[in-house]
């Protein structure tokens, strides 16, 4: 993965999205399984209260499945990682001390472990940046 602003724009993207998918599946669930429970202490019907117990457990085993909450993470590292080494060559630009093996090999053990353990850019997000970003 090349460290470009294009690369953690599409990062942050994907970041903001399964966030958002985590934080609805898990109050979507929490909500039913609530409602169950007033819905069942209000009425005392048993098929309404499992009903929407069903409906928000598997809600919530859907969020668990899909891994929304391991994918957010993931989503979040490179783009933080490559800010710092971006920052990083701003300050050598304003004139602190710069050592070119050091900020190099640090750049290779970033990327590499990056490369490794990060997730890769869809392709439909890909194709959409590209679309978007190549006639400029």
């Amino acid at each position: 993965m090349l460290i470009t602003t294009r690369n953690i724009m599409v990062m942050k993207k994907l970041y903001r999205g399964f966030r958002r998918k985590n934080f609805v599946c898990n109050l979507s669930a929490g909500k039913l399984i609530i409602s169950a429970a007033v819905a069942g202490g209000i009425t005392l019907n048993p098929v309404v209260m499992a009903t929407l117990t069903r409906v928000g457990l598997l809600l919530k085993t859907v969020a668990s499945l899909k891994k929304y909450d391991k994918k957010t993470k993931q989503a979040n590292f490179a783009p933080i990682e490559y800010q710092k080494i971006l920052d990083e060559i701003r300050f050598y630009l304003r004139g602190e001390t710069f050592d070119e093996i050091v900020f190099l090999d640090e750049l290779k053990r970033i990327d590499n472990f990056v490369t490794d353990h990060c997730m890769e850019i869809p392709p439909s997000i890909s194709k959409k940046y590209e679309k978007k970003f190549a006639p400029l």
